[in-house]
């Protein structure tokens, strides 16, 4: 019997609370017990808008949700966000204050970064407990027209017999390259690298031998162009067609003898994108079973009762006419199936078939869960060939759900994601204009109301963007949205393609093609075994402010010091100095601390045994994330080819902002040889905290030549300090002067000691700007004394009881610049271009779900697209999207 012939048939379900003092009453305890200590934190992105050039800036709002309600979060008050090169590597870092679990940053691009497939990494420090495959990431296309004027692409060709991977060069207006010498580095899928050079030919190509490379490879061009730049690419090397696949999927995982069982497909082309295509399911007999075609995505479903004895094929042909022939995986004889009807308005529907050696009256548990938190129950026994369970939706959270059944041992045997819609968890936003249609550099009015009527309140945290469409419909496959970082990627590992094409703006889901996406991709998060309630303490505590640790040991020895002072002080303000005492481990903690990015610590310890002479190690955070790129079929080659308009566009609308003063231009230069320059003096092996040289005075040692004494060589010679007794004080002060011998901070009178010809330099401070890194050891100014060194090397130095860090701070994010053309203002430029026309971060709704925005239409015409996101108070999701036309 078939699920659809009896979903309205007998149903024996058993609720939650009948269960009693039972082990599944325990087994639910220990669900909620992990989900309360384990809460989930949730990461979206709102850019304004999908690629970018070098020379821009990416906008960015973040919102900070907890699974499953998606709620604010007010448990991490801080975010990373990281941007990842091509290459993979982490180019820069922002650590960014969130507040009520919203937070505004910005990253701006030089003119040095290559053209390229780039990633924004998203994610909290408790976030990193769990999988990094969860956090925020995106891939987004940036193109260089600035320190890069040349356009590449490639092909594999075949040469009698000799298959060749080509690339091409030219210059932006298409003209070839030729002549042009090539280093280029392959880096192979063994991980070595090799390094070639080769000469473009009159074509401006160079042909590599397919024999020394593999698809996936990736191969860094170095070269310079006929301008003169040094100019970077990194190419991937691509796959032909033979690298065409095709997945099986059985639900649940499980194929079982004369049971209808639902099964996935997904077609892939060779960069591992979705590629519609007809698929053709045929037994040993070569009997056409069924036949049916893909999504454009290339994932399908179909039922099919199959049987033990025979063998399966799945035929694929992709639309230019490849095949791709997969076999099906075994079939079993016996075994329990799982069938998901999800696609009925109110409720879900879960059938369970079983062999008939499996029907043995044992209980069977239906689980519905989200990280943990446990949505609906249900038991019956295992005692006809299909048993049906039902589970009312509005029991169910917006968004992926796992059902798992249990055995009567509590062991999951079968799992399934689907994901639950509900049209009342969406947020309505509603945006007007004030005009039908407007001019250019006209002003433009649009007002907002979220939430319904019948809302108690209507508050929510929006922010919008408005961007020229006629530039961005180039990037349609790179869009996503707060739903589909929220309820999709944070939830399903691996890559999602195109995941905007499940939702669209008129709060609708397509239905089918997201539950193929689950019955294909629906890999189960929760590790069944982290229920043991004996788990360790998670790595990565709540992030709430910025703590600043470490621990304190005697001189160069192992042994902690107990009971020291340890005192913090940021040099932009001397005065703010705090200071705690160590543990019995030696251990000192300066918690809940805010302070920008930049900002210069002086950090000191004392004892009163040892004084001074202790060292601080300092702990360091753990930022290293070794994540693979989940979106590797996203990556291109040829950034600069697919956006040579927006290259030509923004070149154009760069010029006008360096000449109107509002944009500077800072390409990288070849290295050039000066000859000669005015330099301060500089001191070797130098322990000044300023930098060598940087101080009031300077003296070396060919001024202390001819000298015996080195008191006698000072006496007189450095500015603002006056000798008594042998000691040096300052005029200003009129304190004693704290010297410093190499890095070591010695008594005023023991200066005596010390022999003039033995002295490589001496750097006196006196100015604040000099003394203040040096903190209360500055008070009177400071003598830095160095002396000679036999080996003529340096050594490393780390001066006792003091060091000066730059901790990772706050990020304080840039405002967007705001053009106003108003009749009585002259506009600073000549010719408005923008592709991003408007960036507004940080709408806020009153309680009625009102707010308003207002932005300066360009020189070009529309329609302009404006995006809206947001969260309510209530954990509703929402985006809307709509047009601003210009007149003809």
């Amino acid at each position: 019997m078939s699920l659809k012939a009896v979903l309205f048939g007998f149903l024996f379900i058993i609720s939650f609370v009948s269960f009693g003092q039972t082990d599944i009453h325990q087994f639910i305890d220990k669900l909620e017990r992990h989900a309360s200590q384990n809460p989930k934190e949730k990461i979206h992105i709102h850019m304004d808008k999908e690629s970018y050039s070098v020379g821009e800036t990416i906008w960015m709002k973040l919102y900070c949700t907890v699974a499953p309600e998606n709620m604010l979060s007010t448990l991490s008050r801080i975010a990373y966000i990281d941007l990842l090169s091509p290459e993979n590597k982490t180019i820069n870092t922002l650590k960014i204050p969130l507040t009520a679990g919203l937070g505004i940053a910005d990253f701006a691009l030089t003119d040095s970064l290559i053209e390229g497939s780039y990633r924004i990494r998203a994610y909290t420090q408790w976030m990193r407990n769990d999988s990094a495959a969860y956090f925020f990431d995106k891939t987004i296309p940036i193109y260089n027209g600035r320190s890069d004027h040349v356009i590449t692409d490639d092909g594999i060709i075949v040469d009698r017999d000799k298959k060749y991977y080509a690339i091409n060069l030219k210059t932006l207006s298409g003209n070839p390259l030729p002549e042009i010498n090539i280093n280029y580095k392959t880096l192979l899928k063994n991980g070595k690298i090799r390094t070639t050079k080769e000469k473009t030919d009159q074509k401006g190509q160079i042909l590599i031998d397919m024999k020394d490379l593999s698809a996936g490879e990736t191969i860094n061009l170095s070269f310079k162009s006929i301008d003169g730049i040094t100019v970077h690419k990194l190419l991937t090397v691509p796959s032909d067609k033979s690298n065409y696949s095709l997945q099986i999927l059985p639900e649940a995982g499980t194929i079982t003898h004369n049971i209808l069982t639902k099964i996935g497909f997904k077609a892939l082309n060779s960069r591992g994108l979705g590629e519609q295509a007809e698929i053709k399911i045929v037994d040993n007999n070569n009997e056409v079973m069924s036949l049916f075609e893909t999504n454009p995505l290339g994932m399908a479903s179909y039922q099919v009762n199959l049987d033990a004895q025979k063998k399966y094929t799945a035929i694929a042909t992709f639309t230019d006419g490849t095949q791709k022939e997969v076999p099906f995986p075994t079939i079993n004889v016996s075994g329990l199936s799982m069938n998901v009807g999800n696609l009925i308005d109110d409720r879900v529907f879960v059938q369970l078939s079983a062999s008939p050696d499996k029907i043995d009256q044992q209980q069977i548990y239906l689980i519905a869960h989200s990280q943990g938190n446990t949505f609906h129950v249900a038991k019956q026994k295992l005692s006809a060939k299909e048993i049906l369970f039902s589970i009312p939706r509005p029991s169910l959270p917006l968004g992926v759900i796992q059902l798992s059944i249990l055995d009567a041992n509590l062991k999951p045997i079968l799992e399934r994601m689907i994901f639950n819609y509900r049209s009342d968890k969406r947020l309505a936003i509603k945006a007007d204009t004030d005009k039908p249609t407007y001019g250019l550099r006209e002003k433009v009015k649009i007002t907002v109301l979220t939430g319904n009527s019948q809302d108690s309140t209507r508050i929510s945290a929006l922010s919008a963007s408005v961007v020229n469409t006629n530039k961005t419909k180039i990037d349609s496959n790179y869009r996503s949205s707060i739903y589909t970082s929220l309820l999709l990627c944070s939830e399903i590992n691996g890559f999602i393609e195109n995941p905007n094409y499940y939702f669209t703006d008129n709060e609708e889901i397509k239905k089918i093609d997201l539950d193929n996406l689950m019955l294909i991709q629906g890999w189960r998060k929760l590790d069944w075994s982290m229920l043991d309630d004996s788990l360790n303490k998670p790595k990565y505590p709540i992030e709430k402010n910025i703590a600043i640790s470490g621990t304190v040991k005697k001189l160069s020895r192992k042994v902690v010091v107990p009971q020291a002072t340890v005192t913090l002080i940021p040099t932009s303000n001397m005065i703010a100095a705090i200071d705690t005492l160590t543990d019995i481990a030696g251990r000192f903690s300066f918690d809940e601390l805010l302070f920008p990015d930049s900002t210069k610590f002086i950090i000191t310890a004392t004892s009163k045994k040892d004084k001074n002479r202790l060292d601080i190690d300092l702990d360091e955070m753990d930022n290293s994330i070794n994540d693979a790129n989940k979106n590797l079929p996203e990556v291109m080659n040829h950034i600069n080819t697919k956006y040579l308009e927006n290259i030509n566009s923004t070149q154009t609308y760069f010029s006008e902002l360096e000449k109107a003063g509002l944009m500077s231009r800072s390409i990288q230069l070849d290295e050039v040889k000066i000859t000669r320059t005015n330099q301060k003096k500089t001191v070797q092996h130098s322990s000044n905290l300023n930098g060598s040289g940087n101080a009031d005075q300077v003296l070396t040692e060919e001024d202390l030549a001819n000298c015996f004494t080195l008191e006698q060589c000072l006496a007189g010679r450095l500015a603002g300090v006056r000798w008594q007794n042998g000691i040096p004080y300052s005029t200003r002060s009129n304190g004693p002067m704290q010297i410093v011998l190499d890095g070591m901070y010695i008594e005023s009178d023991q200066i005596s000691m010390l022999s003039a010809p033995d002295i490589a330099s001496i750097e006196v401070l006196r100015n604040i700007n000099y003394t203040s890194i040096y903190g209360s050891y500055g008070g009177n100014g400071l003598i830095l004394i160095t002396t000679k060194r036999g080996d003529g090397g340096s050594r490393a130095f780390t001066p006792t009881g003091i060091r000066t860090f730059i901790p990772k701070g706050l990020y304080l994010s840039r405002t967007f610049y705001k053009p106003i053309y108003e009749t009585t203002e002259v506009s600073k430029i000549g010719s408005d271009l923008r592709t991003t026309i408007h960036w507004e971060p940080n709408l806020i709704t009153n309680r009625s779900g009102e707010t308003s925005f207002d932005f300066y239409t360009s020189d070009e015409k529309g329609p302009y697209t404006i995006i809206l996101e947001g969260v309510d108070v209530n954990g509703r999701m929402g985006r809307k999207a709509i047009q601003v036309n210009l007149r003809d």
